[in-house]
């Protein structure tokens, strides 16, 4: 057990602050951060403010990719969008606020369609093949 935990942490040190909420997170990013969760499992440690922000950023990001399938699948070819290469998590959320203040009847929907819907919007895929 102390092994992992001594692999973990020189990751972790290795790596710095890196982690910094990037759209498109690494393996590594997620194997740090979802590691949290076997610890919070185990408990017997007080989670401190890393640990729950980890912990929060796992589960957020599963929960996004599995249910970002299921709106893909429902949707089909037509459940594309196409963000820049630059685009943050900060961006798509804000995609999201914006869309819904323009459409308040996408607040009774289900948060999938409606993230399908604003970021479609606000990065609609042109060109051959849905490519920007």
């Amino acid at each position: 057990m102390l092994r992992p935990l001594l692999l973990l942490a020189f990751l972790v040190a290795l790596r710095g602050d890196a982690l910094a909420g990037d759209a498109e997170p690494s393996g590594l990013d997620l194997l740090e951060r979802c590691h949290t969760l076997e610890l919070m499992d185990q408990g017997g440690q007080q989670p401190d403010e890393r640990m729950l922000r980890d912990y929060g950023y796992c589960l957020g990001f599963l929960v996004g990719f599995v249910s970002g399938f299921a709106a893909r699948d429902a949707a089909g070819e037509a459940g594309r969008f196409c963000p820049p290469p630059d685009a943050r998590i900060r961006d798509f959320a804000d995609a999201i606020r914006a869309w819904l203040v323009q459409n308040p009847d996408g607040l009774q929907q289900m948060g999938a369609v409606v993230a399908l819907q604003a970021l479609q919007w606000r990065y609609p895929c042109t060109g051959k093949a849905g490519t920007q």
